[in-house]
């Protein structure tokens, strides 16, 4: 099942939405098949009124959740800083693999090949 997830601040907890719908609240979960979304429109307006709404999200398939990896990245979202996802060396992301999003608000992810920053070594899986 394909749904779509973002931190819900008043609540403290991962929103779950399924076709525009809130189906649930998660201390955490994990998606696989992950784009990262951001509405331009609604980065502009909250940088113009200094005021918060959900404007991005991460859309992917809902899976039994396991431990995060070594390989995972931190993927963060701040509209007043970036109009996209990004990742700790501040270069963005727009997809993943896989997704893990933790209890304490954290986000983490393992990027397709595609996605990784320049490898030291020749194979992806090194990334």
């Amino acid at each position: 099942m394909t749904v779509e997830v973002y931190r819900c601040l008043s609540r403290g907890r991962w929103s779950v939405r399924e076709r525009g719908r809130v189906v649930g609240h998660r201390g955490a979960l994990c998606l696989r098949d992950v784009r990262f979304i951001v509405s331009a429109a609604g980065v502009a307006r909250i940088r113009l009124r200094m005021q918060r709404e959900v404007v991005a999200h991460a859309r992917g398939v809902l899976v039994e959740s396991e431990a995060v990896p070594a390989a995972a990245v931190r993927v963060r979202f701040d509209p007043y800083a970036s109009g996209t996802f990004t990742v700790p060396d501040g270069s963005p992301i727009s997809a993943a693999a896989l997704v893990w999003f933790s209890p304490d608000g954290s986000c983490w992810a393992v990027p397709h090949p595609s996605e990784c920053p320049p490898c030291v070594a020749s194979s992806p899986s090194s990334c």
